[in-house]
C-alpha cells in the first residue's frame, strides 16, 4: 500500500495525506495512544487542518481525513463501502 495519496480539495489545491496511520496525520502533541501498527479510528485524532470535499457520487460534504482507508478519495466514506 502506498504511503503517501495526493487528494484534490480544490481546483487549484492538491493535499498530501499519509495512509499508513490516522496518526501520522494528527496534530495533537505528546499524544499518549501512538500506536507502532495502523491506526484507522482515534477518538483524540486532531486534524492539521479542515479539507472538505463533496463527493462525486450523493453530494455529501465529508473531511478528507474520514476518508483514509478509501479506495476512490472522490467519494464519501458511506459510498466508498458501497462500491466495495
Amino acid at each position: 500500500m502506498q504511503e503517501m495519496t495526493r487528494v484534490k480539495v480544490g481546483e487549484h489545491l492538491i493535499v498530501n495525506v499519509n495512509r499508513r496511520s490516522l496518526c501520522d496525520n494528527c496534530a495533537v502533541e505528546s499524544c499518549v495512544a501512538v500506536q507502532s501498527g495502523r491506526v484507522l479510528e482515534c477518538k483524540r485524532f486532531k486534524a492539521p487542518f479542515i479539507a472538505l470535499v463533496k463527493c462525486k457520487s450523493c453530494g455529501h460534504m465529508f473531511d478528507i481525513f474520514s476518508n483514509l482507508n478509501a479506495l476512490d478519495y472522490e467519494l464519501c466514506p458511506v459510498c466508498g463501502e458501497l462500491q466495495r
